[in-house]
């Protein structure tokens, strides 16, 4: 097979940095070893501002913990190797200490919380010779002597942080980032718990940093209270290398650390050194305004990757074949029973005193006028909504249950204004509601399956945004069913839809429980649906049911005709 353009430049770039030490002076060297520190640090804040879009201020600051943790463990006699990997885990351990504010906060106040651990360490910390250990020399092994040796040390460790950052966007890991990422409030629903996620970004996003602390100090020996590398404006300028190198892109961040740290000193001596700030600001600017993608995105244009699928092919598997069946058709009165279930949000009381069952096999109807309170009943089952009362889920009590639990329980869900990410592929956004369940292969494995179920195998590695609305409803209910579910939560599956499309759509909910033995409830406004569908049908008005029993008599009696359709009888 031909390689594509991307590996062929990969593969020139790697004998570049290869042979680099046979034409550069021992100054040059040094240089593209600060440049490629300087990469390292700036790919483990990407950990957390392009996979789970949290903004630190404070990376200068972690990088100081690394290096001198590494002095303290080092020079006191430890070998070079636990000197390193206790600064990584320190440094992990300070990040998930910093994160700890973002379970509470987001955005802009998380960035304060870190900006005020930069400020404490940059004035106390790293000002008091104990903590920094300047009278410590952390020596170098034999095998790292000459400065072409330290090249090669940090080239494998950019090359081991690209491979880990390269499994982490392809695992649940990655997927759970993107979940806390985009769709927070929802992640529960996908068996992602967001503060566990957050605070795991954190601590690899402090790791990777650890490690090219510990390289800076392996190179300097010693740095005492020398904290120039350390400071806020080290920090800020992290954050303009992740911009303008693209966020999420690995050789736009390292083209950006080049040009921020390395050219300047190779090429223009201290006058250009001197105009960096000025430059640094007009590139971010720039990055922001013209070009959101940054430097990855010019680089993307340049050397496109070849599209290639990520599926085992060829795939010939039923749902029913792989791990964890879809119905364990347990023998209980009922799948799923509420009782007086309410849901308040302040002084409103969205739900109030909601009592209905639903039997294992069924395929019921929630009908209603917009605000009555049908969504609100999905949050309230699936853990997104403080609820009273009780439910009750395969004999199981769901209050007091969080979300993830009731997941794994085999609750699936779909939302009203689609719960997914349009700017990921078809099959990523299906593994990215399986986040909950473990290993990886049987989970692709299911996504294969349910991809093939709904005739979506062939765009797998389309991008979800690029297609009709109505496929990426399927996408999602596909998502759902994946999932494995005893009973679907389906919320307006076919809003948006024309006549034609929402009768094939029906037809697939029928399917699902001939084929699958799944029992389904589903929000819908499209009466024709509801009569082809559903067994049993509650209206909600206000919040309260009004109505209930088979479509035909729900639907025929005056106080629903006038709440639901918006006529008078």
């Amino acid at each position: 097979m031909r390689p594509d353009a991307r590996r062929i430049a990969t593969g020139v770039a790697a004998l570049v940095a290869v042979v680099l030490p046979a034409f550069l002076s021992d100054v040059d060297l040094a240089v593209l070893f600060g440049v490629a520190v300087t990469a390292i640090a700036a790919l483990g804040l990407d950990v957390l501002v392009a996979r789970a879009g949290e903004l630190s201020l404070a990376h200068a600051a972690f990088l100081g913990v690394g290096a001198f943790t590494a002095i303290n463990i080092g020079g006191r006699g430890a070998p070079w190797p636990l000197a390193v990997l206790g600064a990584i885990a320190m440094t992990a351990l300070a990040a998930t200490i910093v994160g700890l504010p973002s379970l509470r906060i987001r955005g802009l106040q998380v960035a304060i919380a870190t900006l005020a651990f930069q400020d404490v360490a940059e004035k106390y910390l790293f000002n008091r010779e104990d903590i920094t250990a300047g009278d410590k020399v952390l020596d170098r092994p034999s095998l790292l002597e000459t400065d072409t040796r330290l090249w090669y040390l940090a080239l494998v460790s950019l090359v081991a942080v690209l491979a880990v950052r390269s499994r982490i966007a392809a695992t649940r890991t990655g997927r759970s980032f993107a979940a806390v990422r985009d769709l927070q409030g929802r992640a529960r629903a996908f068996g992602v718990e967001p503060g566990r996620t957050k605070l795991l970004a954190y601590a690899i996003s402090g790791a990777v940093v650890g490690l090219a602390g510990a390289l800076l100090a392996t190179r300097e020996g010693t740095i005492g209270t020398a904290i120039d590398p350390f400071k806020l404006l080290e920090s800020l300028q992290l954050v303009a290398i992740a911009v303008v190198g693209g966020a999420g892109s690995a050789a736009g961040i390292i083209a950006a650390a080049f040009l921020f740290k390395g050219l300047p000193q190779l090429t223009g001596g201290d006058q250009l050194r001197d105009l960096m700030p000025i430059a640094s600001a007009a590139l971010l600017v720039a990055a922001v305004v013209l070009q959101p993608n940054g430097v990855g995105g010019v680089l993307d244009k340049l050397v496109p990757q070849r599209r290639r699928r990520t599926t085992e092919a060829p795939v010939d598997v039923d749902l029913a074949d792989v791990p964890r069946p879809l119905s364990r058709r347990l023998p209980v009165p009922a799948l799923l029973r509420a009782e007086d279930v309410s849901v308040v949000y302040g002084g409103v009381r969205a739900l109030d005193g909601v009592t209905l069952e639903v039997r294992r096999g069924e395929i019921i109807g929630l009908i209603g006028a917009n605000g009555a309170g049908k969504s609100t009943f999905f949050n309230a089952v699936s853990g997104l909504a403080p609820t009273t009362g009780s439910i009750r889920f395969r004999d199981v009590e769901l209050i007091g249950l969080p979300a993830t639990r009731r997941t794994e329980l085999g609750l699936a869900r779909t939302f009203q204004d689609m719960g997914l990410l349009r700017a990921e592929t078809v099959e990523r956004n299906v593994l990215l509601t399986q986040t909950w369940l473990s290993g990886e292969r049987a989970m692709r494995k299911r996504v294969a399956a349910a991809l093939d179920l709904f005739g979506l195998a062939d765009l797998a590695d389309e991008r979800l945004g690029d297609l009709p609305y109505g496929t990426m409803r399927l996408v999602e209910i596909a998502g759902a069913v994946a999932a494995g579910p005893d009973l679907l939560l389906l919320d307006e599956a076919t809003a948006g839809l024309g006549p034609d499309e929402s009768q094939d759509l029906a037809d697939r909910f029928l399917l699902l429980r001939e084929e699958l033995g799944l029992t389904l409830v589903v929000i819908e406004h499209h009466v024709p649906v509801i009569a082809r569908v559903c067994d049993f049908v509650y209206c909600l008005e206000a919040g309260a049911v009004i109505a209930e029993g088979e479509p035909a008599d729900v639907t025929a009696q005056p106080r629903v005709v006038e709440s639901f359709l918006g006529t008078a009888p």
